[in-house]
């Protein structure tokens, strides 16, 4: 696998992440194909491209208001790959991870088909049964509650809020957050568990896992970030301090975190350590946390990701769904986005 990022600028190792982004066939995913877009927007790279897969997103959105076909039962030979009990996987939220794209391009462009589609996913999301605590039900067939509801959700409820003068949505997205921080932080390690199902009171998903910490870490940080400057914002500060203290301590000497967070007989892989990459170093960008820890955590976390990328573009070493850590490691339109997103926060630093 060919590299050249060691004597290429920053901005030129986007460029190729970003092209080879888009050769991808996204066309019937969601939430791989919503981060993809995010990271297009965030470094203001293939907008054309990114902006097609919203419209795509808008074009086969269902009667009941969930984006790119919404997402019926899995089939059955995935459960066998994850380590939680399912049998069928019917999701709630996944198709939700689009609408932060799309409010962005409502932003961009004021065209009203954009702000209308995310209302009528809004209104799905209003009408999915909650648990006894009032948290929103990962999947249809269980009470249970997942850490990609932090990010999938959680910063767009706050946008929307913000866009429609809804304080209703920013109310609920606090309360998301802090229902799940109840349900699964653990409160020994200041680490996130995947799920929670209520009945029985259980955690199927009980390990770990580093993408699901980073879905947690990542989304409470941008929905804090967006908050109204009247918000109380220091406890959601102080969480964030405290995990990202707790995850630097699992750090491999490589720059990796592995795929279950503290055990290290799992691979090294991508999509987590750049998630971690990304948060430490946009709550260092915004004054949230302020340790050289946390600064030479970020880098080297980048910059083994980096070592990833080939000289197409493609970012190697992202564990593919289903969350286990027996998933197979390759590339994905996720694992492309997120490199990106933490791109942008590394910028200034390598161009000063």
């Amino acid at each position: 696998m060919s590299r050249l990022h060691e004597t290429e600028p920053i901005t030129d190792t986007i460029a190729r992440v970003a092209e080879y982004t888009t050769t991808m066939d996204v066309a019937h995913e969601d939430w791989q194909k919503a981060i993809a877009v995010d990271g297009l927007l965030a470094t203001e790279t293939e907008l054309d491209w990114a902006r097609r897969a919203i419209d795509r997103a808008i074009d086969t959105q269902t009667s009941n208001g969930q984006f790119a076909y919404g997402w019926g039962n899995y089939p059955k030979d995935w459960a066998r790959w994850t380590e939680y009990d399912v049998e069928t996987y019917n999701p709630t939220t996944l198709a939700a991870a689009l609408a932060d794209g799309a409010l962005a391009f409502y932003n961009r462009t004021g065209n009203e088909r954009y702000l209308e589609a995310v209302e009528k996913q809004t209104m799905f999301l209003d009408s999915v049964e909650r648990t006894s605590t009032g948290g929103i039900t990962r999947r249809r067939e269980e009470d249970e509650i997942w850490t990609e509801t932090l990010s999938f959700v959680c910063p767009y409820f706050v946008r929307y809020g913000r866009i429609t003068d809804s304080p209703a949505y920013i109310k609920a997205a606090r309360d998301q957050i802090r229902i799940h921080i109840d349900h699964l932080l653990d409160s020994r390690t200041n680490l996130f568990r995947h799920i929670w199902r209520e009945t029985p009171d259980c955690y199927p998903a009980s390990s770990f896992w580093s993408r699901a910490n980073g879905w947690a870490l990542a989304g409470i940080l941008e929905s804090t970030l967006r908050l109204p400057a009247e918000y109380d914002k220091s406890k959601l500060h102080s969480l964030i301090e405290s995990t990202a203290s707790a995850l630097i301590k699992y750090q491999d000497e490589s720059g990796f975190w592995h795929q279950k967070i503290d055990d290290t007989t799992t691979p090294l892989e991508s999509s987590g350590t750049l998630i971690f990459a990304y948060a430490l170093k946009t709550a260092l960008n915004e004054g949230i946390i302020d340790d050289q820890r946390f600064r030479e955590a970020a880098r080297d976390g980048f910059a083994a990701v980096r070592n990833e990328v080939d000289s197409s573009g493609a970012v190697h070493r992202v564990s593919k769904p289903p969350a286990s850590a027996r998933s197979e490691l390759g590339v994905t339109p996720y694992g492309q986005g997120w490199f990106l997103k933490a791109a942008t926060q590394f910028i200034t630093n390598e161009q000063n």
